[in-house]
């Protein structure tokens, strides 16, 4: 295993040390294929070679940097690091100009035209005065893909009377995936190199990630009076960093009880997005080229942004120049001879894109 230092002879080769060991303690040259020699020669060297492969295997697995998926689990558990389960989207749904209170059962079930599932969880709300209705909803299975923006449509799959079928999403959020196999890897090798503290600024930053759907956060020591902690957190969304309500009251639910600050002293909130609109000109200008711009270009933002830090010209440049696949180009805006200061309370994010040829010169 070359990761260890360590090299593992291959079948052919043990088959062959095997046999001239074999040959020279029998004292003889002559070689046949039918020789007993070349027999046990063959059987144990399979047998050693399993070893081998055992060795090799236990050598890639006994720390986390390198282990399979099941390995992961334990090293995991001993940290008390598990991965992040994927979480349940939930919300309401929403009709307009309603007159009428109209009763809706509970587990009434509800589909987009995406074919994504919902079901009523509790009684609805109606409003005289502005006349509209909405009732509880939670998607059927969990992940991202229950999350839905305001205004898109939910039609009823069986009609109720006094109601149109057709309503839509309102506030629908907070459906997360399991989370990915490599943020879980980093999050467990994380906890091999720090030791919680009793309430150091690093101890909130793992708190507030070990909650499903947060995957970054930053600790503000005393930001609202002495004695107090303020936690911003984002996700790893590269258009969308910040965490929608419900995930953060989990995660101050959740850190509370660890946390030695009073509740009242602790405050989470989530990141603000700062979008960073750019005018850039290509020399080869294509879709698929534009498409491989804009992913490097969000992939740095969300790689380099922090709060209260520098989105330098040179790190935009860099991903332009691995998009375009070393092609000629040239920013336009913002501003070459300046970098994009970010505030406290903020992280980048791209904004709308201008494109335009490059003409060179």
């Amino acid at each position: 295993m070359s990761d260890s230092g360590f090299s593992r002879p291959d079948l052919p080769n043990l088959i062959s040390t095997i046999r001239s060991d074999l040959l020279s303690r029998f004292e003889t040259d002559v070689v046949l294929r039918r020789l007993d020699a070349e027999v046990y020669a063959r059987v144990m060297a399979a047998a050693t070679h399993t070893l081998y492969g055992y060795l090799d295997y236990l050598a890639k697995n006994m720390l986390p940097d390198l282990c399979d998926e099941s390995w992961l689990t334990r090293h995991a558990n001993l940290k008390r690091s598990p991965r992040k389960q994927p979480t349940t989207a939930g919300g309401y749904m929403r009709w307009e100009g309603i007159s009428a209170e109209v009763p809706i059962p509970t587990g009434t079930e509800i589909q987009t035209d995406d074919q994504i599932n919902y079901v009523t969880t509790g009684a609805q709300e109606f409003n005289q005065s502005e006349r509209f209705l909405r009732v509880p909803v939670e998607a059927v299975s969990a992940g991202r893909a229950g999350n839905l923006d305001d205004g898109t449509p939910l039609r009823l799959l069986s009609p109720i009377t006094g109601l149109p079928v057709t309503g839509y999403a309102d506030s629908v959020q907070g459906g997360a995936d399991v989370e990915d196999l490599e943020e879980w890897r980093s999050r467990v090798m994380a906890r091999w190199y720090y030791t919680p503290q009793g309430g150091a600024d690093p101890d909130y930053v793992v708190w507030a990630t070990d909650v499903a759907g947060i995957s970054r956060a930053w600790t503000f020591r005393n930001q609202n009076g002495p004695g107090t902690v303020g936690v911003m957190v984002a996700t790893n969304d590269p258009d969308n960093p910040a965490p929608d309500a419900a995930r953060i009251a989990a995660a101050r639910e959740y850190i509370l009880p660890k946390s030695p600050v009073a509740g009242s002293s602790l405050s989470l909130y989530a990141a603000k997005p700062k979008p960073i609109p750019m005018e850039i000109a290509l020399a080869a200008d294509s879709e698929a080229i534009r498409t491989a711009v804009v992913r490097e270009l969000k992939l740095t933002l969300l790689r380099n942004g922090t709060p209260d830090g520098r989105i330098y010209h040179s790190h935009l440049g860099d991903a332009i120049s691995r998009g375009a696949g070393g092609g000629a180009y040239r920013i336009i805006s913002p501003d070459p001879d300046s970098d994009t200061e970010l505030d406290a309370g903020e992280l980048p994010v791209l904004g709308a894109v201008k494109w335009s040829s490059y003409e060179g010169g």
